[in-house]
């Protein structure tokens, strides 16, 4: 039963960690251990009540470089799209 448990803790925590990362937001109402997004790594302006997150930042490691790529791919994708 106790192990079952913690099977299923460290499965939601795995999820909600893999979510941060795809889901880039300023404020994250707890602390992540993967990655940790912070006001700073977006643009003071909303487009569409959206965070838009910089293209680039000096002290990205190479999670957050990654994540910022894939980020402005999708992005770049959905506005060529709508024209």
């Amino acid at each position: 039963m106790i192990l079952k448990f913690y099977i299923i803790a460290t499965f939601l925590t795995i999820f909600d960690e893999a979510w941060n990362i795809n889901n880039p937001r300023p404020f994250p109402q707890k602390k992540y251990y993967a990655l940790q997004w912070e006001v700073k790594d977006f643009y003071t302006y909303k487009i569409d009540g959206e965070w838009v997150l910089r293209k680039y930042r000096k002290t990205d490691d190479e999670t957050k470089k990654e994540v910022r790529n894939q980020y402005w791919e999708a992005r770049n994708g959905r506005s060529k799209r709508r024209n």
